[in-house]
């Protein structure tokens, strides 16, 4: 089992949505990581869409039994926000990046154009 790890939109999403072809993969992913931790933005993401696929009562009661079973949640700080203006077009992104470089974790993602930015940024990354 894999410790902690900063966990992006795509494994929360595809987890949280059973009929997401990714499902299995971010299941297998959770189910290895003693402590997911969700940047700030990414549980806003995550609100977002699953508002826009299942509708906001899903939305809500979905998110809201992921955070009653201890998901981290990892606020966005200012330092954060200056690492991802450096490219505005990938603002979001940039800042789950930061969140897990400041902590010294690894990214858990199912998104490969993710993945090579965290690389490229010196962030070990997890998937399936």
């Amino acid at each position: 089992m894999a410790g902690a790890a900063v966990v992006d939109t795509s494994v929360l999403h595809a987890y949280l949505v059973e009929e997401d072809v990714l499902h299995p993969l971010a299941a297998g992913l959770l189910k290895a990581l003693e402590e997911p931790v969700a940047p700030s933005i990414v549980v806003h993401e995550l609100v977002w869409s699953l508002r826009r696929r299942l509708g906001p009562g899903a939305a809500g009661s979905r998110v809201g039994w992921l955070l009653a079973g201890g998901l981290r949640v990892e606020p966005v700080r200012l330092e954060d926000i200056w690492f991802a203006l450096r490219d505005p077009r990938r603002y979001e992104d940039l800042l789950v990046v930061s969140v897990a470089r400041r902590l010294g974790l690894p990214l858990a993602t199912l998104d490969e154009g993710m993945a090579r930015l965290a690389s490229r940024h010196g962030v070990e990354v997890l998937s399936a």
